[in-house]
């Protein structure tokens, strides 16, 4: 950063272009009516991981802007959009089955399932053998932006991060401080506009973006008529800027909605650190170009692909998706076949044997402590008490699946995606990474905050999702989650319902008086064979 000491003064010719720039902008700005700042705000906040103090869980589902989906059809979405690695790579399942932790009939079972028997042998050539290339395209977000390389030979980010970052750690004060940042008890904005006016350095190397910070209140839709032109893509850039450091972005969006978590009074806003970045943006390419730049969407070859189009199911994520429900069926099987048990010289204790290598609260159960001493040794279980007999109505089980269902299912997928390097888009959360305080880890004062859990927490768990037993009648407990998702509160009621039935957690219902089991596939209750002898699953007929 430079001394910012001179005053901005405009030649004649010069006063005549900025008056055309100017009323350029005013007019772009007037028609800028598509663009609705506070709707984007919100939607980018859904899709920004939740970064909170002290790596605590959120009790967040990390995809949560995808749950409106089901959970295979989320993971592709997320895979292309996003560029998140959402399951694991192909060799690994492959490993899992040659070493026999993914067991061949329950590979096989779920072929018939989801492909019907008359094609299982060409799916299975595929599963096991087919090689797909290597090389994928790169996911949509951020080509955009990229049109920048491409257009002006130049990278604003390369500029722009490590003065914001330096700036944000300064303010949020939380490891990485140099110096005591001398506004507190105002916004960041404000407290920007208080060091810039009173210090004899300043964050911009060029007049136009300083003036726009001290003289005027811009709005995000001012700023990206300036830098991108075409307000039909103000919406995807934001995308792409704040994705290029989304650790930082999810900690902000995160500390809006509980500013407590900051010293003395601070508080920041997402809207606040994009009005920031977009001005660095500004003064970066002032600086580059000069002030003859013309905005980004002027000079386009053709429109970028839409960041929220459809993503059409490939072979490949077909593949995964099939080896993704051999590895957790592979792992639920065991513990199903003892659940199915009715004799009191085979029970076993839960809290015996070698614990499983699955990703934490992957099996919970719903029902009298007497279901729990039919799980195998080496699975733990959280057991909630509930007594079917005593709730007629099912009142109770309702408010008991509302509690468990969101907030095992958060903590089971943020194992499940740290496991699978969902935090691993700019090379993960292992490579000499440097602590910032209580938010996470960056490397250094110039990288982005890293999302997900440690490597150390996750090495060698297996990505399975939470397996939620329910000791009732299946009538029952189909009629409680067609409950969640209508009445007045459909909002909140409904992504209960999401979880289950968009199957981000599976859902068994053990019968109390039968011990026949059911698990909701496809939205519909289907019988689950086994043999508790064996532990294996019936190949042919119900599950």
């Amino acid at each position: 950063m430079r001394n910012e000491n001179r005053r901005w003064v405009l030649h004649p010719a010069g006063r005549q272009k900025d008056f055309v720039k100017r009323y350029q902008f005013l007019h772009m700005t007037a028609r800028n009516n598509s663009f609705d700042e506070l709707a984007v705000l919100h939607e980018l906040k859904r899709f920004l991981p939740a970064l909170s103090p002290g790596r605590t869980f959120t009790h967040r589902n990390p995809l949560e802007a995808f749950q409106h989906l089901h959970f295979h059809d989320a993971l592709r979405h997320a895979s292309e959009m996003l560029g998140y690695q959402t399951s694991l790579s192909l060799e690994e399942y492959r490993s899992l089955y040659n070493s026999k932790r993914v067991k061949p009939d329950v590979l096989e079972k779920v072929l018939v399932e989801k492909k019907g028997a008359a094609k299982t042998f060409e799916w299975q050539d595929k599963v096991l053998m087919k090689k797909f290339p290597a090389a994928v395209a790169a996911p949509r977000i951020g080509r955009l932006r990229a049109n920048w390389q491409k257009q002006y030979k130049t990278d604003p980010d390369t500029c722009v991060h490590p003065r914001l970052f330096r700036i944000l750690g300064n303010y949020l004060d939380h490891g990485v401080s140099d110096w005591s940042f001398p506004v507190r008890g105002q916004g960041f904005l404000d407290s920007m506009r208080e060091v810039e006016a009173n210090s004899f350095i300043s964050a911009f190397n060029t007049p136009r973006a300083r003036k726009m910070l001290l003289q005027t209140d811009p709005s995000i839709g001012d700023l990206l008529a300036i830098i991108v032109g075409d307000e039909a893509l103000f919406k995807q850039y934001l995308f792409d800027q704040q994705f290029s450091h989304r650790g930082w972005s999810g900690l902000v969006a995160t500390l809006e909605r509980n500013s407590s978590n900051l010293l003395n009074g601070s508080h920041i806003t997402l809207r606040e650190l994009i009005v920031f970045e977009l001005l660095l943006e500004i003064d970066v390419l002032d600086d580059r170009l000069g002030k003859q730049w013309d905005p980004l969407a002027s000079s386009l070859a053709s429109p970028p692909s839409d960041l929220f189009a459809p993503v059409p199911a490939s072979e490949k994520s077909e593949v995964l998706a099939i080896w993704q429900e051999a590895v957790e069926w592979s792992y639920y099987e065991e513990v199903l076949a003892g659940l199915s048990r009715n004799s009191p010289n085979q029970h076993s204790s839960h809290t015996l044997g070698t614990v499983r290598t699955s990703a934490p609260e992957s099996l919970c159960i719903i029902g009298r402590p007497t279901v729990v001493r039919d799980t195998p040794p080496g699975y733990r279980a959280a057991l909630h008490h509930y007594d079917f007999s005593l709730d007629r109505d099912g009142a109770e089980l309702e408010r008991m699946l509302e509690t468990v269902v969101p907030s095992l299912g958060a903590t089971n997928l943020e194992y499940f995606f740290s496991r699978t390097n969902f935090a691993d888009v700019n090379g993960g959360n292992a490579l000499g990474d440097q602590l910032i305080g209580l938010f996470g880890v960056a490397d250094g004062t110039r990288g982005d905050l890293r999302t997900g859990l440690p490597t150390e927490l996750t090495e060698g768990l297996e990505p399975i999702r939470l397996l939620c037993i329910v000791e009732h009648f299946h009538e029952m407990v189909l009629k409680v989650i067609g409950r969640r998702s209508v009445g007045r509160r459909s909002v909140g009621r409904r992504s209960v319902a999401q979880w289950i039935m968009n199957e981000w957690v599976h859902l068994v219902v053990i019968d109390p008086l039968t011990r026949e089991l059911r698990v909701l596939k496809n939205g519909e209750m289907v019988g689950y064979k086994s043999d508790p002898l064996k532990y294996s699953l019936s190949v042919a007929g119900d599950w």
